[in-house]
């Protein structure tokens, strides 16, 4: 049943709004939970009800009045990983300037532009004005909060620091987003030239090559070509009759590929070659390291304990093999022994890991230590992503340059043997 209201805030100004609760009394009381003082609580009637909340809406305030915030259609996500990190970091920012729970929500919903993100926040306030947790809220939203999120929020709440919390959540999230931002960026480069160079060579053989073998059948009267040049007219004109296939192939070739790694055998196949290919073993052995340590070191100074820390750090690393030894580590630890002697049996962790983890154990600084483990190593990934570009950059414009001098070689030399003739 829903009752309109008229009440007095903190400030003597007059506030109006809706509530629903099972009968008068318990409106009263939920009225009062937001810090006001009920003047006037009505039941609203069916045929005069000016708000309604099908759909899925959720209420928000404004001011002295709350408007609908209807569910819009999206698919995912309602957010993205930036925009989720500079949410965190506002709500962080609004508890330690010393505002209540619901009334950041209500700023944060009103200056929200994203519907779909409106529509989630929208409900986290009705379900903290329900009696519920923020925790409660989030859980209900698992698409935009994950469960290192949501059990990071749970430790603030018991600990009472969820304003230190969202804190360091804002801070975790920046940082891994940063270092995902750099690795797609050193990835796609390679991916884009490789691309372009293929299209160049596939453009010269297709439209180019074939307009020269016409001519050298005109001029040189069936004599026979160059080596080079015979190699390239073949492959000219097996690409020539062939390109839908060969389209039709790539294009396969690609669903195959992006199928594969999302099964579990393709898991463990990239994640093997990551580790152990010469070129860019190094690079993400050193990211595995610093999203481990960053994300345990996080979780443990909000307060989550060491086991589940260990869990959802498992999970943050991203690699089969590092994952399976996590999980041995956790099982060590389980049973009594400190985090520096398993981390260091695993052998995939560098010995200044296992040193500096151990010394934070001694001074009672592991969370710091961990902190401070995951930023030497965000410096290392940096240098070292600009290493492999600096590497792969010239050895494809190589290739391709190559590639287009070997045409242009094979198209001039028939030349030389046709100046002959003429000479002749």
């Amino acid at each position: 049943m829903k009752f309109e209201f008229i009440a007095l805030d903190s400030g003597g100004e007059e506030r109006r709004g809706m509530v629903e609760a099972p009968s008068r009394e318990l409106a009263s009381t939920q009225i009062k939970s937001y810090g006001l003082i009920p003047a006037k609580v009505t039941p609203v009637k069916a045929k005069s009800r000016k708000v309604s909340t099908s759909g899925g809406g959720g209420l928000t305030v404004r001011g002295d009045r709350r408007e609908i915030v209807k569910k819009p259609s999206y698919f995912g996500a309602a957010i993205g990983g930036k925009g989720l990190a500079i949410f965190t970091r506002q709500l962080s920012t609004l508890l330690q300037n010393g505002l209540s729970l619901i009334k950041s929500l209500e700023v944060l919903v009103a200056q929200e532009r994203n519907p779909a993100f409106k529509w989630v926040l929208s409900q986290q306030l009705e379900n903290i004005r329900s009696g519920n947790t923020f925790s409660e809220g989030l859980a209900q939203h698992k698409k935009e909060f994950d469960a290192l999120y949501l059990n990071m929020v749970k430790a603030g709440e018991a600990s009472g620091t969820l304003d230190m919390a969202l804190g360091r959540l804002a801070h975790y999230l920046t940082k891994a987003r940063q270092i995902r931002s750099k690795v797609t960026q050193a990835s796609t480069y390679p991916i884009v030239v490789f691309s372009f160079s293929l299209l160049i060579v596939l453009g010269l053989m297709t439209f180019v090559v074939p307009k020269f073998a016409a001519i050298f059948d005109k001029q040189l009267n069936g004599e026979q070509l160059p080596v080079l040049t015979r190699i390239v007219m073949n492959m000219s004109q097996f690409i020539t009759s062939n390109i839908v296939g060969i389209l039709v192939g790539m294009v396969v070739a690609f669903l195959l590929f992006t199928g594969f790694r999302s099964t579990r055998a393709g898991a463990v196949f990239f994640a093997f070659v990551k580790l152990n290919l010469p070129l860019v073993k190094d690079t993400f052995s050193k990211i595995y390291v610093s999203r481990f340590c960053r994300t345990l070191g996080t979780l443990l100074e909000s307060g989550v304990p060491i086991l589940e820390a260990l869990n959802y750090s498992r999970a943050a690393v991203g690699n089969r093999f590092i994952m399976n030894a996590v999980d041995k580590v956790r099982n060590r630890v389980r049973d009594g022994e400190p985090l520096s002697k398993p981390i260091e049996a695993t052998g995939l962790f560098p010995p200044m890991v296992s040193s500096m983890i151990e010394v934070g154990e001694e001074t009672g600084e592991l969370p710091n230590m961990l902190n401070q483990i995951a930023e030497i190593y965000d410096e290392e990934v940096d240098a070292s992503i600009s290493g492999v570009t600096s590497v792969i950059e010239p050895i494809l414009i190589l290739l391709l340059a190559i590639s287009v001098l070997a045409i242009a070689i094979s198209l001039f030399l028939p030349f030389i043997k046709l100046m002959q003739n003429i000479a002749q």
